[in-house]
């Protein structure tokens, strides 16, 4: 039996937990790294071989109707809209109606569950109703299942639990099994009135996974998803790059502790992040030049002077050499924002200026770390490639929007040495 290529995925979720982050928008069109949470659900489920999604969808509907139109890459999309909300059940039973096959997956649109439908299909495939569960610690948001050798046999309210398995929201069924147990009502739960309310009579097969489980209904995942589904920074991809290569490092925030509402005036005021001057010595092992690039409004705002700026960087330059690592050259703009002509980033004034210095450095083979949107923008500009440093509190208001090449949580965790340097 060929495995399903058509999946149902509920896309109408409001998003009530999230207003502080989505605003006015479905919750699955949460960006996240620059496109929709369900972009990249989508995409992981094409690269397993769905071929048809059925949308399901409701509030604001026409969000993404105009984005995704009608296919995705090379799979169609329909749409089965609800007029008013039909419940998880009603959803379902409804956009059965668009699913041309009799087996099909059904599938959250507001989570990410890291399994391999292959496996699911292969361990269940002669049963008419599976689930896939997966493996959590420590957790009191989800109930637990308990299964038997052959099938679910109960489901547990929420509470606190060191260890269980949940229902993931990830289903293979039949249109033979919906039509059999479905409620005749248009409004209804699928877990509570089908599942929980069958358990007893109908066998509910089972799938155990060990799988990553992001669930953006609340925003301490939704920000875990920025990471998630970014194109991780790790050795082998670092390390691609040849020592032609220049890296350009944003100062506050990348290098040392931003101050919150105030300037590093001060070699006081200095506080390297964790892991920095490790990762900083073993980016030099490898690349030709490592540039910072610095805005220090303060200069223009009379906070501070050029010299004591000047004591502040040779204090970090020392600090780096000292830990075997180097820095080429330190860049800084002192205009306020606003001011025209103005050498600020994003603007490449920056850039020029180290360019004039080392002509050797290429800025199609360049990679700027930075903290901010205006970071992104100069690498852009310039062509290179990005990596985003965001902060907790930075990233919970724009930067989920931000498209980037990386995001990683620190410096430290984007310069691991190889192990052939």
């Amino acid at each position: 039996m060929q495995k399903p290529a058509e999946a149902i995925i509920l896309a109408g979720g409001m998003g009530t937990r999230l207003r502080e982050v989505i605003k006015d928008i479905p919750k699955p069109m949460a960006f996240v790294n620059g496109k929709p949470f369900l972009y990249h659900l989508m995409d992981y489920l094409h690269r397993q071989g769905i071929k048809l999604f059925v949308l399901s969808v409701g509030y604001k509907n026409e969000v993404i109707k105009e984005y995704f139109g009608d296919s995705f890459k090379a799979a169609k999309i329909s749409y089965a809209v609800e007029d008013t909300p039909l419940g998880t059940g009603g959803a379902i039973k409804l956009a059965a109606e668009y699913i041309t096959n009799d087996r099909f997956w059904v599938i959250n649109g507001d989570t990410f569950v890291g399994l391999k439908l292959n496996d699911f299909y292969n361990k269940t495939t002669n049963l008419e109703i599976s689930l896939a569960l997966v493996e959590m610690n420590d957790f009191d948001r989800y109930g637990i299942v308990d299964t038997n050798d052959r099938s679910i046999s109960g489901f547990k309210e929420k509470e606190y639990r060191k260890q269980g398995f949940i229902n993931s929201g990830v289903y293979l069924m039949s249109k033979g099994f919906l039509e059999q147990n479905a409620p005749k009502k248009q409004r209804f739960s699928f877990e509570n009135d089908v599942l929980e309310a069958k358990v007893d009579k109908v066998n509910i097969g089972f799938f155990k996974a060990k799988a990553v489980f992001i669930d953006i209904g609340i925003p301490e995942d939704y920000y875990k998803s920025q990471y998630l589904f970014s194109n991780s920074l790790n050795v082998e991809k670092l390390f691609s790059f040849d020592s032609s290569w220049t890296i350009f490092l944003d100062r506050d925030g990348v290098i040392n502790r931003r101050l919150p509402d105030s300037y590093v005036k001060a070699i006081d005021d200095f506080e390297f992040l964790p892991g920095v001057l490790d990762a900083i010595k073993k980016l030099s092992l490898h690349f030709n030049r490592i540039i910072v690039v610095t805005n220090q409004q303060g200069l223009g705002k009379g906070l501070m002077t050029i010299d004591e700026l000047k004591i502040v960087n040779d204090y970090m330059l020392s600090k780096v050499s000292e830990s075997g690592g180097r820095i080429d050259g330190v860049y800084f703009c002192d205009k306020l924002k606003g001011e025209i002509p103005n050498c600020r980033k994003p603007n490449p004034d920056m850039a020029y200026m180290a360019q004039k210095d080392f002509p050797d450095i290429d800025f199609k083979r360049s990679i700027i770390f930075g903290d901010s949107v205006t970071d992104m923008e100069f690498g852009k500009n310039l062509g290179m490639k990005t990596v985003l440093i965001p902060t907790k509190e930075e990233e919970k208001s724009i930067y989920p929007t931000i498209e980037v090449d990386w995001r990683v949580k620190g410096l430290n965790q984007s310069a691991p040495l190889s192990a052939k340097l």
